[in-house]
Formats: C-alpha cells, structure tokens, sequence
C-alpha cells in the first residue's frame, strides 16, 4: 500500500469512527440530564454525570496522549472506544436499576471514549503535508453531522422500540450506544493500519519520542528504525515552556473557553426544554440541530482558517458564543431553541477548528501525543465546570444564569487574543531590534 492509500484509509477510518461516536453519544447526552435529576431528585444534580463525563475526560488525556506516542494511535483508540462500550452496558444497569451512582460511573467512564475522540483530528492532521491540515481537522469533526442524523434516528427507533416491546426510552439510548460504540471499536481495529504514528515517522523519521525508543508498533516499522539510522536520542522541552507561547495560548484558550460555554448551556438545555413541556423526541431534535451546527460546516470553517486566518475566525467564534449567551433566556418557543442551538453549535465549531488547526502548528515535532493530551486535559477540565456550574446557574436564575456565565467566558477568548497579539508584536519588536 502506498502512503498516499494508507492516509486515505487512516482518515477514511478516523471519520467512520467519528460518525459512530458522535452517534452514541447524542443519544446518551440526551437523557443523561433528565435521569440524574429523577435519580438524584433536585435540577441542581441535572449536570453531574456530563461533569463526570468531563472529569473522566480529563484524567483519561494524558495517559492517552502518553500511550499514542508509546504504543501507537490505534492501541489509544481501541482503550478509549473500549471504555465507552463498558460504559453504555452500565447505563442500561443503572437505568433498570435507577441508580444515580451506576450513572455516574456511566457518565464518568464515557468519558475516556470522549478522550480518545478529541485525539482523532489531531491523528488525520498528523499524516498529511502542513497545508492540508486545517482541511483535515475540519473533515474529521465534519463527521459528527453523522451523530446528528444518527442521534435523531436513534430517538425515532427509541421511540419505535419503546411502543413496540414495552422497553424503557432511556434503556434504549443506551442499548443503542453499545452497538454504535461496538461499531467505532471494530472499525479502529480493523481499518486503522497502518498505523498512523508508523505512517508519520516514515514522512518525518528525525521525530521520535524522547526516549529515543522506537515505537511499540504493530506492522512496518518507520524508515528511521533501519539498523544505523536510529537519530540521537533527545529530550522533550518542558510542557510550560511549550504553552508559554502566545499563538500556543491563543489555541488552547479558544478550543477550552468554546468548549466551557457550548458545554454550560448545552447540558440544561435538555432539562430546560423539558420544564417548557417538550418531550424526548423535541429534545434529540434540539441536540440534532445543535450537532449539524457543530460539525455540518466543519470543511468551510477548515477553508476560512486557512484562507482568512486562525485568529479571525477564533473571534467570529467568541462574537457568535457571546451573542447566544445574550438570547439564551429568550429562548423558549421550540423554534427558537433550534436556531440558537444550532448557532451555539457553530461558535463553538469556529473556534474549536481554528483552535485545533493553530494548536497543531504549535505542537513540536514528535511530542504529539504528549502536548495535545495536556491540551486536552485544560479543556477537559474547564469542560467540566462548565457543566457543574451550569445545574447550580439554572436553579439559580433559570436558563438566565448558564447564559449571563457563558456571555462574559466567550468574552475572554477576546481579551486573551487581544493580550496574546499584543505580546507577539512585543517579541517581533525585540527581534527586530536585537
């Protein structure tokens, strides 16, 4: 197989995997919410297992990210998607069982497939030539629009099963999960080969882990582990050296503030809808539409990137994130809770493609793994206050609360753009006058 095929068939499989993923969990989201608040029995408990989700996340990111440069791409993959399918199986049991605390372990360890997933976009960027990648990125979180027509079909077949067989709706979701999240397994096992961390050293063999160990790949070993031509071992720089850079803040900042918002008001939203008197099949509607504006334009956001710029479209992001939080309270007729979560879905989206496209430029030549697990880790975690504050917000003030909180949070991807440019132009001025 040549390498241009093998890189075919490695995103080819990054995105089925995506599809299926995305599919699994839309449907799990949505009825995460409204079981905790009935197990847990107040709607301040409504975002525990989506902050659990988040915790489960973070603890699982740089173990992945460590394990990706160790023992390849697809070992990680396989762990995560592993953890997802134990997951759904212990969202059935907590279900027919009612337990808040089988759910949250539920919520918790879904949270290493959501891990493994976030490290995808990063793995089809990695095997294509630079001026590819935000195109890339952009293709493989186009594959959540899957998970919205996936999501919504798993709803209607919910309901199917539910009036046919007498089997609990929420049951489902979770049955369904298993299957699809089965499916994302068998497809990371079978189709991802080679892979991808062999394929990238084969392109780039001065980059290896810094060790200096080949990696503990199955398959064609990487040109550079020919006898004789093993590079000098050499040592990673520091991770706080890394982040320190201006454009390297700018990213993370956008993908973790982005995700902290879309997060607050996207986990009551379920809850919210239900209070109004919508039922489950209006609230998957709602999170379908959310997903198409979160991946649908994903190829676009990939091409303005490149084209007008990663900065920019960060901010257009920031501006659209603020603008939703400033009508969430107005948002009560079916129609209008749509609209605003599908532009929720698009802020998000602009600022978590143009993120992720910068923060791969920025990411040092055979540390993948490593910096975008501890990248992920800070988003995982502000991920993660996003959905527990947002039950407190909305017992509070209503959906008047996550709003107000994710109207200033989308303002400070602005002021860090504004203080990270400012200090580029400080260095640039340095090096010019040094």
């Amino acid at each position: 197989m040549t390498d241009t095929a093998a890189r075919t068939r490695i995103t080819a499989s990054l995105f089925l995997s995506q599809a299926f993923y995305s599919s699994a969990f839309i449907g799990v989201f949505a009825v995460m919410p409204i079981l905790a608040t009935r197990f847990g029995g107040s709607p301040a408990q409504a975002g525990l297992p989506v902050t659990l989700t988040m915790a489960g996340r973070a603890l699982a990111s740089y173990p992945l990210g460590w394990a990706m440069d160790r023992y390849g791409r697809r070992m990680a993959l396989t762990i995560g998607f592993a953890g997802g399918v134990v997951s759904a199986v212990l969202g059935v049991l907590a279900v027919w069982s009612s337990s808040l605390w089988l759910l949250l372990a539920s919520a918790a360890l879904m949270g290493l497939a959501r891990s493994a997933s976030e490290q995808a976009r990063f793995i089809a960027a990695e095997v294509h030539a630079p001026a590819m990648r935000d195109n890339m990125i952009g293709l493989i979180v186009f594959a959540g629009t899957f998970g919205a027509v996936g999501g919504r079909a798993a709803a209607e077949m919910g309901s199917w099963l539910r009036l046919s067989f007498g089997l609990n709706e929420f049951a489902v979701a979770y049955l369904l999960a298993i299957g699809l999240l089965a499916l994302a397994l068998l497809c990371t096992q079978i189709l991802l080969r080679p892979d991808p961390l062999t394929l990238r050293w084969k392109a780039e063999p001065e980059s290896l882990p810094e060790s200096g160990a080949l990696p503990k790949v199955a398959g064609a070993l990487p040109a550079a582990a020919a006898p004789g031509a093993v590079p000098a071992p050499r040592r990673g720089r520091p991770l706080l050296e890394i982040f320190s850079a201006p454009d390297m803040q700018i990213a993370v900042t956008a993908i973790a503030m982005g995700q902290l918002v879309m997060t607050m008001l996207m986990v009551i939203t379920p809850l919210h809808m239900s209070i109004c008197g919508y039922d489950t099949l209006n609230v998957s509607t709602a999170l379908a539409v959310h997903t198409l504006g979160m991946f649908a334009l994903s190829p676009l956001t990939g091409w303005m990137s490149r084209q007008v710029g990663r900065v920019p479209v960060i901010c257009a992001g920031a501006l659209v994130l603020m603008a939703c939080g400033l009508l969430a309270p107005y948002a009560v007729s079916l129609y209008a809770l749509y609209f605003g979560m599908f532009a929720l879905g698009y802020g998000w989206n602009l600022c978590h493609v143009a993120g992720s496209a910068l923060l791969a430029q920025m990411v040092p030549e055979g540390e993948g793994g490593r910096v975008q697990g501890a990248a992920e880790f800070i988003v995982s975690i502000t991920s993660g206050i996003g959905s527990l504050s947002s039950g407190a917000l909305f017992a509070w003030r209503g959906f008047s609360g996550p709003g107000a909180a994710g109207l200033l949070l989308a303002g400070v991807v602005l002021v860090g753009v504004a203080v990270a440019t400012s200090a580029n132009r400080r260095l640039a001025l340095e090096i010019a006058n040094a």
